[in-house]
């Protein structure tokens, strides 16, 4: 095992301090405020190549690894966590589901894209009756003649109403359990989509949670990316990348709020004495700093052994729950360290930390996660009551 980044990967990462450090770092509270990122802020994450960095050249992206891209979206993320959440979304889950599980025509329509930011992806799975319990989806997929109607409500989908393209996982022909279950891509410009209203979040602001609603939407059978049978594997295999760059979001988070909290307390006084001349504080940063690393290893041997940027289950679990809980961690000590300055709304901690609770829920709550794991180490599946 080798613990050293390539020439390569550190240029990846010094290029991605400097982009952030002069087009994120300044407009991050704004955008948490606004509850809003510009289209055009997105699009200068499409020119410098961090939307479509784990898609191949051949279809407009950089052809990068998983490891390279969960880099550029820690750094991204130290300083808004809501433009790594967004460059997340465009280099793992449904783009990736249809680099490896789509058909060509559809990777040469689709991809090059959203690699340009021409044209923007959500996924969409959770239903208000089917969050954690995926397998019990209503949202339906009706065979008819050359085409497929979807009919069926979506709750919590990220970048509703604002992004152009969902792959809709979908129970199709009304066939029961996960064998009924694929996926199908639609657009917004469709007839039948409906964008129902969107979901006040407590972080991550800038990316908006909302509602979808398809009525007898006509989709063509060319959109068809996973088809029902066997596929759920394929499924929820593609979103195991997901998971592990959702924890390098809480990841950069929560290095940030270290590092914001580690500068004050060292230029502030109390009892005549520097705040970090107190072992209290330094046991504090020393155990943010040992939490920080432990998550970091984790990610990085998730996105290490991707294939396709498709990542171990068990190893992407791992790292999501011991990241976002982590994160959590890590941004409430932050805000401790700043003292009532950092509970108060002008430092960046607060928004951190709200940022951070996201992600023990989103992408796979840590209670699944853990059911996940304990299923991998007794090599059984286990029976929920």
């Amino acid at each position: 095992m080798n613990f050293s980044l390539t020439a390569e990967q550190q240029q990846h990462v010094d290029d991605a301090r400097e982009f952030a450090l002069r087009e994120v770092a300044p407009y991050a509270e704004k955008w948490d405020v606004d509850e809003h990122i510009p289209r055009a802020q997105i699009q200068k994450y499409a020119d410098a190549g961090y939307l479509g960095m784990t898609i191949p050249t051949e279809y407009g992206g950089q052809g990068l690894s998983a490891l390279d891209a969960v880099l550029v979206i820690e750094e991204i993320a130290r300083h808004c966590g809501i433009s790594g959440r967004l460059i997340v979304d465009h280099n793992f889950g449904a783009a990736i589901t249809i680099l490896n599980f789509g058909t060509e025509e559809q990777r040469q329509r689709v991809l090059p894209t959203i690699c340009t930011g021409a044209t923007l992806m959500s996924i969409g799975m959770t239903e208000p009756e089917a969050g954690s319990a995926l397998t019990d989806l209503t949202t339906t997929a009706t065979e008819d003649g050359d085409a497929y109607i979807l009919n069926g409500k979506k709750h919590w989908i990220t970048g509703a109403g604002e992004r152009e393209y969902t792959l809709v996982y979908a129970r199709f022909n009304d066939v029961p359990g996960p064998k009924g279950i694929g996926a199908i891509l639609v657009h917004m410009d469709m007839d039948g989509f409906n964008y129902a209203g969107r979901i006040p979040s407590l972080g991550v602001r800038g990316v908006q949670e909302g509602i979808l609603e398809f009525e007898n939407m006509r989709v063509p059978k060319e959109n068809l990316v996973v088809p029902p049978g066997s596929a759920f594997g394929n499924l929820m295999s593609a979103y195991n990348g997901q998971r592990v760059g959702a924890s390098a979001v809480a990841l950069g988070i929560a290095q940030g709020a270290f590092d914001f909290a580690k500068d004050y307390a060292d230029n502030r006084e109390q009892f005549g004495k520097r705040i970090t001349d107190f072992q209290a504080m330094q046991f504090k940063l020393a155990d943010m700093v040992i939490e920080l690393d432990a998550a970091r290893f984790l990610i990085y041997r998730a996105a290490c052994n991707a294939k396709n940027a498709i990542t171990d289950r068990y190893e992407s679990s791992v790292a999501k729950v011991y990241a976002a809980e982590m994160a959590v961690r890590v941004t409430s000590e932050a805000i401790q360290l700043c003292g009532a300055q950092g509970y108060g709304r002008n430092l960046p901690v607060a928004r951190m930390f709200r940022d951070a609770r996201c992600f023990t829920l989103a992408g796979g709550s840590a209670e699944i996660q853990r059911i996940g794991i304990a299923t991998k180490i007794l090599g059984r599946s286990i029976p929920q009551h």
